[in-house]
């Protein structure tokens, strides 16, 4: 029975450390908000637009701006690893028009196409609590690239007539970001890119670099989990007082099982009973608990792993079945069944690779969020292991 009890308050506690807000919101600015780490698929995003560029180099301001004009495509994909930061990579080319002349008479054109890293800072998630049904976000961004020109057409004798230039690019941009529902969003930007003065095929000129300049709409789909959770921090008293109710667990789990097991009075004659009797008190049907979107066994949890490891050990005739459940408040139906499954797994791995429990006495299920063994939903977070 006082097993059962501290067992009982190690679930409370654990339930303690892994209570989180709500998806999607923080309570305080973005900057000042630890948020829990999604998995590696999670918050990727692709982008698919178009734009109109204009080249800024040595005489092309003789030109009208309209003149200059060209249409550009552009792909992206990315992630955010926060809500307020994340990286792409974008891909854009077209064509550009210079003039190098006074009076603009002689218009010449290339082919280009460009490649970029980018690093965003969501200026509007920073600052402000963290809100994943926002409609508007500031975005700026910086970042490195290169780009590849071609096919110049009506260059004058004086150019420098190369067939093929390259150049590396500083980018920098800012995006105005619209959302339409949780995986769509419309990117507004304005953006420019710095390349190396001989791109437009002009050398000698009073810059060492030229601008391509861009005005660009694209719209923007997010891909796997779409908001971020924010985590809940206890003090260091919380986690010493949990520790210790465990340490205090383990003591009493090993004074237990060194405690000789009392003889039958001689009046007893139903040796049936008496066979069946074990080495060492069945434990309870041991909990492990789970923080949401996690399936590694915590330290905290553990010794309900060890509980049963050593009671197999002492009762070499009985084995375990491992039954893995997922909360079905939180993420999908698919999801739910691969964290149930990876859960219980986990487990058994612990107790046949740590504590060296033969596998054909494992027996591993799951259950996915159908079926929920407690009322709590965090509970349902868990392993359960039961003695066969």
């Amino acid at each position: 029975m006082k097993k059962i009890i501290l067992l009982f308050i190690v679930i409370l506690a654990s339930i303690t450390i892994s209570a989180q807000q709500p998806e999607g919101h923080s309570v305080k600015a973005g900057s000042r908000t630890t948020f829990v780490t999604n998995r590696f698929w999670d918050n990727w995003f692709i982008g698919a637009g178009a734009g109109s560029n204009i080249y800024f180099g040595d005489k092309d301001v003789d030109a009208t701006f309209w003149r200059r004009m060209t249409v550009t495509p552009n792909f992206q994909f990315g992630k955010w690893f926060n809500p307020y930061s994340g990286a792409r990579i974008k891909l854009s080319g077209g064509t550009n028009i210079h003039t190098f002349n006074n009076d603009a008479s002689l218009m010449t054109r290339n082919r280009y196409v460009t490649a970029e890293l980018n690093y965003m800072w969501n200026v509007t998630d920073y600052l402000l609590h963290y809100n994943a049904d926002r409609v508007y976000s500031f975005i700026p961004y910086l970042g490195l690239g290169w780009a590849y020109g071609w096919d110049y057409k009506n260059l004058p004798v004086y150019a420098s007539n190369s067939n093929h230039v390259n150049s590396v690019t500083f980018d920098t941009g800012l995006i105005n970001r619209f959302r339409f529902s949780p995986r769509v969003a419309l990117d507004l930007e304005l953006s420019g890119k710095l390349l190396k003065d001989n791109f437009d095929q002009r050398t000698g000129g009073k810059h060492s670099y030229d601008l391509l300049g861009t005005a660009s709409a694209s719209l923007i789909f997010t891909i796997g989990k779409a908001v971020f959770t924010e985590a809940v921090l206890r003090d260091q008293s919380e986690v010493d007082d949990l520790n210790n109710t465990i340490n205090m667990q383990r003591a009493d789990i090993t004074r237990l099982s060194e405690r000789p097991v009392e003889k039958a009075e001689p009046t007893v004659i139903v040796k049936e009973v008496v066979r069946e009797v074990p080495i060492s008190e069945v434990p309870a049907n041991n909990v492990i608990l789970f923080s949401i979107n996690k399936a590694k066994v915590e330290s905290n949890q553990e010794v309900n792993v060890y509980n049963m490891a050593k009671y197999l050990k002492e009762n070499s005739d009985k084995k375990v079945k491992i039954i893995g459940y997922a909360d079905r408040e939180t993420g999908t139906v698919a999801i739910n069944e691969r964290l149930s499954r990876q859960r219980a797994q986990n487990v058994a791995d612990v107790m046949t690779g740590k504590y060296g429990i033969s596998r054909d006495r494992v027996a591993v299920e799951w259950k996915g969020q159908t079926n929920p063994p407690f009322n709590v939903k965090e509970w349902n977070r868990a392993v359960i292991l039961y003695v066969e």
